[in-house]
């Protein structure tokens, strides 16, 4: 994937620490928001698919997207060298307050701004 072109659509799985644009809006959350995906899992109903799941450099989980949505709602922009083990959702919020993503979202920023996304919920 890093490779590709700030948001080329692609089949290819996300991985850890690419860094996306929300292609709609979710909740008070505009499109063009910019986030992280925080974990990947095998999607049970689409063999070789996977389910990632992201978090808006606002501190909102904007939860799971199959293929299909990740697809239609989500634009990869690049990626971060992270490592991030997710293991709750009171252990994530508790990471993003301890600014364990401060440093991935900065970097965002600066991918953002690169590719003219002007909205950083």
């Amino acid at each position: 994937m890093k490779n590709m072109k700030p948001d080329e659509k692609t089949f290819q799985a996300y991985q850890v620490g690419d860094i996306v644009r929300t292609t709609e809006s979710f909740g008070p959350n505009p499109a063009g928001s910019i986030g992280i995906v925080y974990e990947t899992y095998p999607d049970n109903e689409v063999p070789a698919s996977q389910i990632v799941s992201i978090l808006l450099t606002n501190g909102h989980d904007i939860g799971s997207f199959n293929q299909a949505e990740q697809t239609e709602s989500l634009a990869w922009l690049g990626q971060m060298n992270i490592a991030y083990a997710y293991s709750s959702p009171n252990q994530l919020m508790a990471d993003y307050r301890d600014c364990y993503f401060n440093q991935a979202f900065a970097e965002a920023r600066v991918i953002a701004d690169q590719v003219g996304v002007s909205s950083l919920a």
